[in-house]
């Protein structure tokens, strides 16, 4: 069984050709990647865009919250 599944996580013969040797540590190279060439790739835009949007989301949640907080804090004063 543990065999089996340790068989089963070795890449495919040639999926990291283009990975330098520096690289191919546990840890790895941030740019070992290929290059984003669509939208929807890892790195693309589109993922940007969604960081950027959940970002922005979290800013107002936060400031929401302290304005709410403080109109409480000076309301009960």
């Amino acid at each position: 069984g543990v065999l089996v599944l340790t068989f089963g996580l070795v890449a495919p013969a040639g999926a990291q050709e283009d990975v330098p040797d520096q690289c191919r540590t546990i840890i790895g190279c941030p740019d070992a990647g290929p290059e984003p060439e669509h939208s929807g790739d890892r790195g693309g835009w589109a993922q940007l865009l969604t960081l950027a949007v959940m970002a922005v989301a979290v800013g107002v949640v936060l400031v929401r919250i302290v304005r709410v907080a403080r109109r409480a804090d000076r309301l009960s004063t």
